[in-house]
């Protein structure tokens, strides 16, 4: 089905006469998860949007509860309000009367929530176009794919399940054999979606699979990205499977990333290549991009988990570098095949990102370096994650939530509620993270000192 523009209401009453009897309403969630109801059709034609309890935005991925400014126990965690993008409705054709949209969120007033994913990457990509430019950006992601065992997965013995693939190796003709009934069926209901995943292979390590999702304007982007990711989980469900999107589930195994490839137009031209190299607006594009990343941190790498992915020996950046075609650098300049393609390659993220907020402060950072004219230091040679001359990136959650919470520029480009709030949760995290290592006897400990000491 192809993307509808009219409103909700309208759109739900023309589903209804194709006999699509269920809305499934889907609302992006600060962690990068997607959380989600299904309507009646007799709601969906109401257009008066579904209710959501603020304490969405005070959970945690595991669901522990947090208290903020909108939502606590002196409030009493009121409501807000989600309402269906008619643009994103989807007829499922896998689910034979379901259909589903994305959804906005807004306050009692009608206000969109500034600190939701979609408001904070709307309001960067409304700046870009008043700039007089088409931001298009396309993500990729990877991750491991193993036969379900909830007993195992239960008992923390993840390690013990078994691979989807026989054997480990990169872009594997072999592996296709094993993978293809997957990869073959997600590809086929993303294009059914309006999802085009352009490409897909296997990747170095056992049950490792990449998948590329086609370049689109910036939220069309993370929209892609956002079902992409929840629908191919769904699919492994359905096939006894499943995925882990976590930036490094086993230390022994490549991690796993969610690289972000952006570029900017004007007029149908891209404006990223000069003859053979970065035009000057890319060059500026990316002088912010690098200033900016590190105080963008806690965005692009939002779990305790995905700070053990950095590794030079990966190719996962460990600095604020940049580079020509160069796989160490956290941002990778690609010219090739065409002037089309001439793209920056964000290579930071971990498979747990919030699509949305990856592109919004990606984004925002690009904008910054060409409204202050910022130059870009020379591209780096060799290996990036060495050269001194480039900054290194926090090394732990709790070091990037503090980064953010006292920088007055993200404050300036993604707004101060937003920031302030995306901080804490971070902050939460880490907090749990600290109390559980406080609390907790290590397999480390037991190992070293249970008999020598």
């Amino acid at each position: 089905m192809t993307s509808d523009t009219s409103e909700p209401a309208e759109a739900a009453r023309r589903l209804a006469a194709e006999g699509v009897r269920l809305i499934q309403i889907e609302l992006p969630e600060m962690d990068g998860g997607m959380r989600a109801k299904l309507l009646s059709i007799a709601k969906a034609e109401s257009g008066a949007g579904s209710a959501f309890c603020t304490i969405l935005y005070g959970l945690t991925t595991a669901d522990d509860v947090y208290e903020s400014r909108i939502g606590n126990y002196e409030n009493g965690f009121p409501d807000w309000f989600a309402r269906a993008d008619a643009a994103t409705l989807r007829r499922l054709p896998w689910l034979n009367d379901t259909a589903a949209a994305i959804c906005d969120l807004y306050d009692e007033a009608g206000a969109l929530v500034p600190l939701a994913p979609r408001s904070v990457l709307r309001c960067v990509a409304e700046k870009a176009s008043a700039m007089g430019y088409e931001a298009r950006f396309a993500i990729e992601f990877e991750c491991y794919v193993f036969h379900a065992d909830r007993a195992l997965m239960k008992g923390g013995r993840q390690r013990e399940l078994n691979s989807l693939s026989r054997t480990w190796n990169a872009y594997s003709h072999l592996r296709l054999a094993d993978t293809r009934p997957l990869i073959g069926t997600f590809m086929t209901r993303m294009a059914d979606v309006g999802v085009p995943i352009e490409a897909s292979h296997t990747e170095l390590g056992h049950g490792a699979i990449e998948f590329a999702i086609a370049h689109a304007p910036a939220l069309e982007a993370a929209d892609r990205a956002m079902r992409a990711k929840a629908y191919f989980k769904e699919l492994c469900a359905e096939q006894g499977l499943v995925a882990t999107f976590m930036p490094k589930w086993d230390m022994a195994q490549s991690g796993s990333g969610g690289h972000v490839h952006q570029s900017l137009w004007k007029d149908g031209e891209a404006l990223f290549l000069e003859g053979d190299q970065p035009s000057a607006l890319c060059r500026a594009y990316a002088a912010g991009q690098i200033a900016t990343v590190a105080d963008f941190t806690a965005i692009f790498m939002p779990s305790i988990n995905a700070y053990r992915r950095p590794n030079v020996a990966a190719w996962a950046p460990m600095n604020a570098s940049w580079g020509v075609d160069n796989r160490t650098a956290a941002l990778r300049f690609i010219s090739k095949p065409s002037a089309a393609a001439a793209r920056i390659e964000h290579r930071v993220s971990g498979a747990d990102v919030n699509p949305y907020l990856a592109i919004a402060a990606q984004l925002a950072g690009g904008l910054h370096g060409i409204e202050n004219n910022m130059r870009a230091p020379e591209p780096a040679i060799g290996n990036a994650s060495i050269n001194p001359a480039y900054e290194r990136l926090p090394r732990d959650l709790g070091e990037a939530a503090a980064r953010l919470k006292a920088s007055t520029l993200a404050r300036k480009l993604l707004g101060d509620e937003f920031v302030e709030h995306f901080a804490l949760s971070r902050e939460v995290e880490w907090n749990l993270w600290q109390r559980w290592l406080a609390e907790t006897v290590t397999p480390w400990e037991l190992d070293r000192y249970f008999e020598t000491i």
